[in-house]
């Protein structure tokens, strides 16, 4: 671990914004760098201003910022004994599954002496980047007289017919609102009946946009392409800012969050462990929830936030949190189903 150079951090201190404070010592880097790999688009944005940045300005190191992500390139790097990323960024699952083979174990309780909340640590090498919702959105003007409420509605064609996006991929909350839909305590989600879930989605499949990016969804609701969507928060925000008249179902949201974690064999391990250590902090997660309407996973975080964000942002509480570990476990055979559930 990263040994803080007490005698550096008063300088470094100068070095930032006095407005600026940040909960850690932080290690002088310069001379360092690390490579952070991401899904790029708007997160990289985010990132950008609101850790890279300050992690530079802060610590001296540089950071260099690579996209997109690919999980065979990430496999083969790391089989190698070679990788030329440090820090890589996905969803928890992914990062739970290939702890330890793909990624280093670093000291995670650190995260949450930061603040974080326990429930978004859930392995050994991931630090919580961000909590995105997956939300339940819909035309203001095309319902204005009798909005949708819960989950159900999602379902009924009837009393809200319309097109349907859904993101085209399985672990994005699309099980988990057709089980809610279905009757399913939010307490009895997992493990999650996946015969059932489709069951139930087959009753709007015909009604359903597959979509097949994040900045696809923005597009279909601004363009007015559907008239009710499964999409991520940050993405009906940014269709809000552009002037598309949507909102969202606030009950028994589902949210989801990314981890960033060191990449196995990583050549500046001390270096992108402080770069973890530092996006734990409050100050951080409060600038990233205030840069990309994402909800902040540290408990201590104080963003502030304009009315339009407020009104998308995302938050663990009285929301469903998408089980990670058991996607971990499960993600494989599932897709497999999906994937055949679609085709037919």
């Amino acid at each position: 671990m990263i040994k803080s150079f007490k005698k550096c951090v008063f300088a470094l201190m100068l070095a930032v914004p006095a407005t600026m404070a940040f909960s850690q010592q932080l290690p002088d880097l310069r001379g360092k760098t690390i490579t952070l790999v991401t899904y790029g688009g708007s997160l990289e944005q985010g990132l950008k201003a609101g850790i890279v940045e300050p992690f530079e300005k802060a610590t001296g190191a540089r950071v260099i910022m690579d996209s997109p992500n690919p999980k065979a390139k990430l496999k083969a790097m790391v089989e190698a004994r070679n990788p030329t990323w440090d820090v890589y960024t996905e969803d928890a699952a992914y990062i739970s599954e290939y702890c330890g083979t793909l990624f280093d174990t670093v000291d995670t309780s650190k995260f949450v002496n930061a603040g974080m909340d326990k429930r978004f640590v859930n392995d050994q090498c991931g630090v919580p980047g961000a909590i995105v919702g997956y939300d339940f959105t819909y035309d203001t003007d095309k319902y204005k007289n009798d909005p949708p409420k819960t989950w159900a509605d999602f379902f009924d064609l009837k009393k809200y017919p319309g097109k349907r996006a859904i993101p085209d991929t399985v672990m994005n909350g699309t099980l988990e609102i057709a089980l809610l839909a279905d009757g399913v305590p939010p307490e009895k989600l997992y493990p999650l009946d996946v015969d059932r879930a489709l069951r139930k989605l087959d009753s709007i499949k015909s009604s359903i946009v597959w979509i097949q990016s994040a900045g696809g969804l923005t597009d279909a609701l601004v363009n007015h392409q559907v008239d009710l969507a499964l999409a991520y928060s940050g993405r009906v925000y940014a269709a809000a800012k552009a002037g598309a008249h949507v909102d969202i179902v606030r009950s028994l949201r589902v949210v989801t969050y990314d981890q960033y974690a060191v990449v196995k064999g990583s050549k500046n391990k001390a270096a992108a462990e402080a770069f973890l250590d530092f996006m734990a902090q409050p100050e951080q997660q409060a600038k990233m929830t205030e840069l990309r309407a994402s909800g902040s996973a540290n408990l201590k975080s104080k963003p502030q936030l304009d009315d339009l964000v407020k009104k998308f942002v995302p938050s663990p509480t009285g929301s469903v949190v998408q089980n990670e570990n058991w996607w971990a476990k499960n993600y494989d055979t599932v897709s497999q189903r999906y994937v055949a559930w679609q085709s037919e």
